[in-house]
């Protein structure tokens, strides 16, 4: 299951909101206009001097598009299934804020769709992760590749320690 990419509602591309209207505007910026107006000093430095930039780019892009805590990672190497609540955990508490604020200041909610899910993530390296966190089933962005999931694991379980690591937010 890779992220689905459609296109951006009419509504949003209309709009004279000075807000939406800049957000629909750098949204849509191609790779290269970005890099030269958002992108890192280091991201901008190295495209120019000729070392590939494409990875470091996809994950600034996600980062300054989604939140720093969201990535993109080959379809291929991630599960996820449903996401189980239980009384009494500091970790899934706050998921819950953390996901609640981010669903609800999402703004394309008609083009944007998240889940909240168990991730399994399985590295190049070999290495796992996994925890609750943000699926992203459908965006209205165009830069991410095909094959491609974006998520966000706010939550990672330690399998080891049998314990939750600390939250992190992924604004």
């Amino acid at each position: 299951m890779e992220t689905l990419k459609v296109e951006m509602p009419q509504q949003y591309l209309e709009s004279e909101i000075p807000g939406v209207k800049q957000r629909v505007t750098v949204r849509n910026l191609s790779a290269d206009d970005w890099v030269e107006i958002h992108a890192s000093g280091t991201l901008r430095k190295n495209k120019k001097i000729g070392l590939r930039w494409k990875k470091q780019y996809l994950s600034e892009r996600v980062a300054y598009e989604f939140g720093h805590e969201f990535e993109c990672v080959a379809s291929s190497r991630v599960t996820f299934n449903d996401a189980v609540t239980y009384g009494d955990c500091k970790a899934l508490t706050e998921v819950g804020w953390y996901a609640e604020r981010y669903l609800s200041l999402n703004p394309y909610p008609d083009s944007d769709i998240f889940e909240i899910k168990y991730i399994q993530i399985e590295e190049e390296d070999g290495n796992r992760r996994e925890g609750v966190g943000l699926v992203c089933r459908q965006t209205s962005v165009l830069f991410l590749p095909a094959g491609s999931l974006l998520l966000s694991l706010f939550a990672s379980w330690d399998p080891a320690k049998k314990e939750w690591d600390p939250v992190r937010n992924p604004f």
